[in-house]
């Protein structure tokens, strides 16, 4: 479907598969997560005695200058299990994609396995900022400024992952092989 107005048909050309800037973005966005998750967020499930120091005033520091009490110890036992689902789960997802994002070598196809697997996380991802993000809208101990900054920060984590989601659903192959998922399923092929 061709749409008469530039930006819409930008975002179709461009926008729908893992390919170009779009593939650039979710590269550093994966790569990024996987420093993010080892750093700062697995210190809400390993008792502070096995963090480095270095690594608790990065966390310290964060959380005093941006007044984020979700990350504030002690823990809530929701981000406790959001975090430890990060880490069991998004974490080697973060690598595998991370890996298929930056290399050219046919090591992993946009189809089958790997496009699941965009589905699953980026469907489970999405659902666990929903609560995140409430917390910080609720919080009567953040000013508005806080709650923009904090916003700023962790909205990412719901638009990287509910796109992926939209290019998963859209097409059969995320990298761009060809085909979407509507056409697949009528049997044609994209033009």
């Amino acid at each position: 479907i061709t749409h008469p107005h530039p930006r819409i048909q930008f975002i179709n050309q461009n926008m729908r598969h893992l390919t170009g800037g779009t593939r650039t973005a979710f590269f550093i966005f994966f790569t990024s997560h996987i420093v993010f998750t080892l750093l700062i967020d697995s210190q809400a499930l390993i008792p502070a005695t096995h963090v480095p120091q270095f690594q608790r005033n990065i966390l310290q520091w964060y959380t005093k200058t941006y007044n984020d009490n979700l990350m504030t110890p002690p823990h809530d036992l929701f981000l406790k299990t959001f975090v430890a689902c990060e880490i069991l789960f998004q974490l080697p997802f973060f690598v595998v994609a991370s890996y298929a994002l930056r290399t050219t070598t046919p090591g992993v196809d946009g189809t089958g396995w790997f496009r699941t697997a965009c589905l699953v996380y980026g469907s489970h991802t999405a659902t666990t900022l929903v609560p995140i993000l409430a917390t910080f809208y609720f919080d009567e101990a953040i000013t508005t400024a806080e709650r923009t900054v904090l916003f700023g920060f962790y909205l990412p984590y719901l638009i990287f992952p509910l796109w992926l989601v939209g290019i998963a659903a859209g097409s059969e192959d995320v990298f761009g092989g060809g085909r979407t998922a509507s056409a697949a399923a009528k049997g044609g092929k994209v033009a």
